[in-house]
Order: structure tokens, then C-alpha cells, then sequence
């Protein structure tokens, strides 16, 4: 590969996240961009959770290390890693069942037939429920993606509800540890350099 590539710089003007049950494999996902960013074809057993804000996603890997010092030197002599891990955060435009429960972590009822209301309640001792996530973004030529088999919600932003702007959905998951792994990114670009040339 050559020190400068133009065509290895990527933007994400498409998105999708999607979540399922833990542990959930990975699905077969769409080499084209037309095909894996298509709203109308669902994965089969994921949940597409709908309109995301602009600002799409944000993963933030998490390292904490310890250092270890020693008498014959004022630099450390070895680091370990005392903790790993990784966040990712993103904003749900859309109000619906799917939404509204991973970000309250209740679950709907049935809507009353006498009053008309359907009632989620919120535990004051919340069992957080661990989901699986793929998120996958792309450009017009290239689909890429991170496959979380187990994550828990960790944080949530306030939620405002005004007179012009949209009830956005903020929050914020941590990755758990799945047979070793936190998360597989997966891509459709030649990461490699190998790709036969054009004749």
C-alpha cells in the first residue's frame, strides 16, 4: 500500500444500528452498499432501531494500565493492563417500543382497553439487560461494521422535551466480554492491498 491513499480516507453518510438478543451471531451482511443500507430488508432476528441523529455513532475504546516502578530507574519498568474496554454512544430520533425501552429499561404492557393507555413502568431497582448491537456505517463504496455479541447500558443523557426541537434518545453502552473478545469490526474494503489490479 502506498503511504498516501485518498481512497482510504472514509465518511459515513450511511448508517444503520441494530440490536437483537446477547450473543446473536453476526449476520451475513451485504457486500454492496445499496444492499446492507436498505431499511426496506431487515436482518434476519435483529431489530433495526431506527433514525439515528446526524452525528451517527461514537466508539471510544477504553484502556486503564498500571505501571510498575522500581528502584534503579525513574521510568517505569513495566505497564500491565489492569482494564479494557469499549463504549459506544449514539442518539435515537425515533419514539417507538424498541427505543423507548432500551433507553427507560421497562417494558411496555398492554394498551387498556377502558382508558386507552399503554403503561411502561419504571423499576426503582433496574435489572439492566444485556443486547447484542451491529452497527454498520458506510461510504458509496465501502460497508463497515461493529458486531457487540453482549453490552449493557451504561449511561444516558437527559431527555428534553420541547416545542420545536425532537425527543432525542441519548446513551451510551459499554461492551462485555464475550469468550475473550469485546467486538469484531468487520469491513468490505481491500484492507489488505491485495486486490487484483485492473487489467
Amino acid at each position: 500500500m502506498t503511504a498516501l491513499d485518498s481512497n482510504a480516507i472514509r465518511f459515513a453518510p450511511n448508517g444503520r444500528v441494530l440490536s437483537s438478543a446477547a450473543n446473536t451471531n453476526l449476520p451475513t451482511i451485504p457486500k454492496t452498499v445499496a444492499e446492507a443500507f436498505d431499511n426496506t430488508k431487515p436482518y434476519a432476528g435483529w431489530t433495526d432501531l431506527g433514525y439515528v441523529t446526524e452525528d451517527g455513532c461514537t466508539l471510544t475504546p477504553t484502556l486503564t494500565t498500571s505501571a510498575f516502578n522500581v528502584w534503579q530507574s525513574v521510568a517505569a519498568a513495566k505497564i500491565t493492563v489492569t482494564a479494557a474496554g469499549l463504549d459506544f454512544q449514539f442518539a435515537l430520533a425515533q419514539w417507538d417500543k424498541d427505543s423507548t425501552e432500551l433507553f427507560f429499561g421497562g417494558t411496555w404492557g398492554p394498551k387498556d382497553a377502558t382508558t386507552g393507555l399503554t403503561k411502561m413502568s419504571l423499576p426503582s431497582n433496574p435489572a439492566l439487560r444485556e443486547r447484542a448491537f451491529l452497527i454498520l456505517w458506510g461510504d458509496l463504496d465501502v460497508v463497515n461494521g461493529l458486531y457487540v455479541p453482549r453490552a449493557m447500558l451504561s449511561d444516558r443523557d437527559g431527555l428534553s422535551i420541547g416545542k420545536t426541537d425532537p425527543s432525542i434518545l441519548n446513551m451510551t453502552f459499554q461492551s462485555l466480554d464475550s469468550s475473550g473478545k469485546l467486538a469484531d469490526v468487520v469491513t468490505t474494503a481491500d484492507i489488505h492491498g491485495d486486490a487484483p489490479e485492473a487489467p
